[in-house]
């Protein structure tokens, strides 16, 4: 797991824990093992805090965060749609349902290999430009999904109807709370572009 992805496990801040409560330290727990590529002991961590607090609805979010890092969007999209209307409004509500809605997209590409490929063969490709650029957002591969849609921007900022643009500010708006310096850094070079 690239230290991408681990800016985004786990979007509660660690305040949230609640060191009295047994499911808040299992959630710590897991939230270590997860940080150290032990996807498996985490998951199992977090299983024994939802069977002893079946209420707390952040360790259920915590597990769908595990899940997507893991590649089981179907799974963490079925958990997802168990929780109240409380925990998905919550922020890291919005930001499982963010990476959720781009696990969807990008499931919907024929993937990352396929789409390089077919950059490699054609460059000025812009479907597969964009379709790799979701495919990697989904992946936390933020930085590499960014250098593409700026490309895009740069050559076909009317492809899709300003899809680039558009793609680009959702994913400044999902960095904001965790990056807010590299948030900062794509808007600037997004004005740049637009200026």
């Amino acid at each position: 797991m690239s230290e991408t992805a681990n800016a985004h496990i786990f979007q509660t801040d660690t305040d949230s824990f609640d060191p009295e409560k047994a499911s808040d330290r299992l959630r710590r727990q897991a939230r270590d093992k997860h940080l150290e590529g032990d996807a498996a002991g985490a998951i199992q961590l977090l299983t024994q805090a939802i069977q002893q607090d079946p209420a707390n609805a952040r360790v259920a979010m915590d597990m769908i965060q595990v899940l997507l890092d893991i590649g089981q969007a179907q799974s963490a999209l079925a958990l997802f749609e168990k929780l109240p209307e409380s925990a998905t409004q919550s922020e890291m509500g919005k930001g499982l349902n963010g990476q959720l809605t781009f696990a969807r997209l990008a499931s919907r590409t024929p993937g990352v290999d396929v789409l390089t490929q077919t950059l490699e063969e054609d460059p000025e490709n812009a479907q597969a430009r964009f379709d790799l650029a979701v495919c990697l957002i989904a992946a936390h591969a933020y930085e590499e999904a960014m250098k593409h849609l700026f490309v895009l921007q740069a050559d076909q900022p009317d492809f899709e109807q300003g899809a680039p643009r558009e793609l680009i500010l959702t994913v400044i708006n999902f960095l904001a709370p965790t990056d807010p310096k590299l948030a900062k850094t794509y808007r600037q070079k997004l004005n740049n572009l637009l200026n």
